[in-house]
C-alpha cells in the first residue's frame, strides 16, 4: 500500500498540542535538505500561510564533507522557490574532532540553531523527527543500558534555552513525508552518511529491516510498537518528574544569584529514582546544562550526601557544598567559565546556560564586556549586607559581572552590587520547572 502524502491540516493538528496556547508571529524550523525536514518546512510553510506566521528555515552546515555548502546553497534555493527565505548558519570550528564527530556535530548544530532562534526573537523550534527516527532511538538507547529517561527517547516537546523545540511529525512515519515530497514533485538530498555502517544508528536501522523480513508493512508495523514502548516510557517519565519537582520545591531555596540551598536531608530520605532524578534536575539548573550528569556520578554524590558530606564535592559544573546548619549550597563551581564577551546592541542570549541576557536594540555599550566574576571583589563597603550575607564566597567566582573598556567592574548584580546599563537586562533563568 502506497504511503499517503501529509496534509497541512493533519500537520497543523498536531503542531497546535505542541504549542500550547503560544500564538507566535514566527516559527524556525531546522532543515537539513532531507525528505523528512523539507516535508517539515513546506508543511509549516502552507499551515502559517492561512495565519500570518513568518516561517525561519535554517540550514546547518556543518562543512564535514566537500559537498555539505553546495548541497546547503541548493537547499536553499528550494525553499527560496517555495517563497521561503532561509538562513545558512556555518559550523566553522577550526579543529572538528575525528572521534564521535556525529555526537559533535549534533551540538553545533542546536547551538547554531538556538542562537539563530535567539537572534531573532523565535521562541519556538520545529524539528522533523518522526516514528521511525523514535524507534531507532529507543534501540540506541536500550543497548546502552539507558533508565527511564532514555527509553522514553524524544519528547514531542522540550524547552531548551528558553526556546520550545517541537516534533509535530513524531507520530508519522517516514514513509509519508517521503509521499510528501513526492506528490509535490520536491526533490531532497540523501546523506551518505545516513547509508555508512560505521555508524551504530544506521546497523540499528539495517537490524529493523532484518527483523522485519525486510517486509515493508512488517517493519511498519514494529516501528509502530516501538514508538508505542517510548510513548509508554514517556508517561512513567512524567510521573517520576512529578514527584522530583514535588521534592525540590519543598528542599530547596534557589537565589536571584543562581544559587540553591538544599534541605540534604529531605532529598536523602526519598527513595533512589526521585532523589536521583531530583538532584539531576537541580544540578542541571545551577549548572546551566540541558544535558542531565551520568548516572554513575550521581548515585556516588547521592551516596556521600546520605553518608554525610563532610567536605566540598564538585558534580556537573557545581560545587556542592555542606554548611554548618545542615543545609547543602549549590552553586556554579569556579572552573570552566564562560569567556568574557563584548555586549552588542540588539543581543539577546543565555550566558552560561543561567542568565538571560537583553540589549536593547539601539544601545549603545563601547566596551562594555560580561563574563564571570572570577578573583574579582567589589569594595566590601558598598555591597549591601543582606548580600553578603546570602551569597557565599564560594559562589562570587561563577557570578555574572559587567566590566568597562578598561577591564573596570561596573555591576555584578548578583551582590547587588553596581548598576547595570539602562539597556541591559540580566536575570537568573531557572530551566526546568524548579
Amino acid at each position: 500500500m502506497t504511503a499517503a502524502a501529509v496534509t497541512a491540516a493533519a500537520f497543523g493538528r498536531r503542531l497546535l498540542p505542541l504549542l500550547e496556547g503560544d500564538t507566535p508571529d514566527a516559527i524556525a524550523v531546522a532543515v537539513s535538505g532531507g525528505a523528512d525536514s523539507l516535508a517539515l518546512a513546506l508543511l509549516c510553510r502552507d499551515w502559517a500561510a492561512r495565519r500570518n506566521i513568518t516561517v525561519l528555515p535554517l540550514i546547518v552546515d556543518h562543512r564535514l564533507r566537500p559537498e555539505s555548502s553546495t548541497e546547503a546553497k541548493r537547499v536553499a534555493g528550494w525553499l527560496r522557490a517555495a517563497g521561503l527565505k532561509p538562513q545558512v548558519l556555518v559550523w566553522d570550528a577550526a579543529d572538528k574532532p575525528a572521534a564521535n564527530r556525529q555526537s559533535a556535530a549534533r551540538e553545533a548544530r542546536y547551538a547554531l540553531l538556538l542562537q539563530a532562534c535567539g537572534k531573532h526573537k523565535i521562541g519556538h523550534l520545529l524539528l522533523a523527527h518522526h516514528r521511525d527516527d523514535q524507534a531507532e532511538t529507543l534501540l540506541l538507547r536500550a543497548l546502552r543500558g539507558s533508565g527511564v529517561d532514555g527509553l522514553a527517547a524524544m519528547a514531542p516537546r522540550r524547552d531548551m534555552q528558553g526556546i520550545a523545540l517541537l516534533r509535530p511529525l513524531l507520530d508519522l512515519p517516514k514513509a509519508q513525508l517521503v509521499a510528501t515530497l513526492q506528490k509535490r514533485k520536491q526533490p531532497w538530498i540523501e546523506d551518505p552518511s545516513n547509508a555508512s555502517p560505521a555508524y551504530l544508528r544506521v546497523r540499528v536501522r539495517a537490524a529493523l529491516d532484518l527483523l522485519s523480513d525486510n517486509d515493508a508493512a512488517a517493519r511498519a508495523e514494529l516501528v509502530a510498537h516501538l514508538a508505542q514502548t517510548a510513548r509508554n516510557f514517556s508517561r512513567v517519565r512524567a510521573q517520576l518528574d512529578d514527584a522530583a519537582y514535588a521534592l525540590l520545591q519543598g528542599s530547596v531555596r534557589l537565589s536571584a544569584a543562581g544559587i540553591a540551598w538544599l534541605d540534604a536531608a529531605t532529598l536523602t530520605a526519598a527513595g533512589d529514582e526521585i532523589a536521583l532524578r531530583a538532584l539531576s534536575r537541580l544540578l542541571c539548573v545551577i549548572g546551566g546544562l540541558a544535558v542531565p550528569p551520568r548516572l554513575d556520578g550521581l548515585e556516588r554524590a547521592l551516596a556521600s550526601l546520605r553518608s554525610g558530606l563532610a567536605q566540598p564535592l564538585t558534580l556537573h559544573r557545581c560545587l556542592l557544598a555542606p554548611q554548618k546548619d545542615g543545609r547543602l549550597l549549590i552553586c556554579r563551581e569556579a572552573r570552566h567559565l564562560p569567556a568574557v564577551l563584548a555586549l552588542k546592541a540588539g543581543d539577546a542570549l543565555l550566558w552560561d546556560g543561567r542568565f538571560r541576557v537583553a540589549v536593547a536594540a539601539k544601545a549603545r555599550l563601547p566596551g562594555v564586556t560580561l563574563g564571570p566574576l572570577g578573583r574579582d571583589r567589589p569594595p566590601a563597603d558598598e555591597i549591601p549586607p543582606a548580600a553578603a550575607m546570602e551569597i557565599p564566597r564560594a559562589a562570587w567566582p561563577g557570578l555574572p559581572a559587567l566590566r568597562g573598556r578598561t577591564g573596570r567592574l561596573l555591576a555584578v548584580p548578583g551582590l547587588g552590587w553596581g548598576q547595570l546599563p539602562a539597556a541591559v537586562t540580566l536575570g537568573f533563568h531557572p530551566a526546568l520547572g524548579v
